[in-house]
């Protein structure tokens, strides 16, 4: 599930609580990038036990509906149909997420105001009383899901009660809200979702982590070649953001042979525009290039494809 890019932003959310925090040992930087790869996939669980809560309103909602004294026909035709379709049923059943659920306590985390406000907002649409009065299908039921995801992330008080649980909401909100749709979409019961959008060891560890323990390990060689690449400036006052983003892609250059270059530089610079100043992706990029070229001429970069290093 997790992209390089996503990983990139945990290396340097690593890297940074490591040179802002005194004290801070390199193990237990690495722990803390082991425990923002698991808040990811608990972040995607989650949303998965969210929606089947959210549906577990609809048995609420039959009972209410029922006991009005003067009840319209389309209360009267009111079923559990969200709760009780296969597709919300197979998602509750998969042990996976219950395991998971109950591990890190999702009951807990969850109030029943918050699913009882989101099934609310849901039960008011037109779509979803079109849904509750049509005949169902699988299609249907997949539908009014990925309707009603849509319809959580664009909720204020959803997004904001997503990021008092999770810290990383709004780092992993893209990929996330695209592999719940991807999930809605293909879920089946005979595979667990770990199976298809479980953590990937190549992009986790032998990437990220790497990476991660190359520049705590190699800090000072890195800062002492890139002393003399940032010109009038001096490296101490540089934005903490910009020189991590730096050393991340001079390392990336130097152990990552079939990665090019240009995305080592590329990456990086685009990663400024989301998390530091308006200067620094001239400022980065600038410097990533001269660092390329001081590199090269040193042969310090060995790349093994073809254009690897353009």
């Amino acid at each position: 599930m997790l992209s390089r890019r996503n990983i990139r932003v945990k290396v340097m959310q690593a890297l940074y609580s490591f040179y802002t925090t005194e004290g801070l040992s390199k193990e237990e930087v690495l722990s803390y990038y082991d425990d923002t790869i698991k808040s990811s996939y608990n972040l995607l669980y989650y949303q998965l036990y969210l929606m089947v809560k959210i549906a577990e309103h609809s048995k609420d909602d039959v009972i209410k509906r029922q006991a009005k004294l003067l009840p319209s026909e389309f209360d009267k035709a009111f079923t559990a149909k969200f709760y009780e379709n296969p597709l919300t049923q197979t998602i509750a059943a998969n042990k996976e997420l219950q395991k998971i659920a109950l591990k890190y306590q999702f009951e807990e985390k969850t109030p029943e105001d918050f699913t009882r406000k989101l099934y609310k907002t849901l039960s008011l649409t037109p779509e979803y009383a079109a849904y509750v009065s049509g005949e169902g299908s699988g299609e249907e039921d997949q539908q009014i899901m990925l309707f009603l995801f849509k319809e959580l992330c664009k909720q204020e008080f959803y997004n904001d009660t997503i990021e008092d649980i999770f810290f990383n909401w709004l780092d992993d909100q893209s990929i996330i809200i695209g592999t719940v749709k991807k999930i809605i979409k293909d879920f089946k019961t005979s595979k667990e979702i770990s199976e298809e959008y479980g953590p990937s060891d190549e992009a986790i560890n032998e990437f990220g982590r790497e990476m991660l323990k190359y520049v705590l390990v190699n800090n000072e060689s890195l800062e002492k070649t890139l002393g003399p690449l940032i010109d009038n400036w001096d490296i101490e006052r540089v934005a903490f953001i910009d020189m991590i983003l730096i050393k991340m892609s001079v390392a990336e250059m130097l152990i990552f042979p079939t990665i090019p270059t240009k995305v080592s530089i590329n990456e990086y610079v685009e990663l400024t525009k989301a998390y530091s100043t308006d200067k620094s992706k001239d400022f980065v990029n600038g410097i990533l290039d001269k660092a390329l070229h001081t590199l090269s001429e040193s042969k310090k970069i060995s790349k093994s494809g073809r254009g690897l290093l353009d």
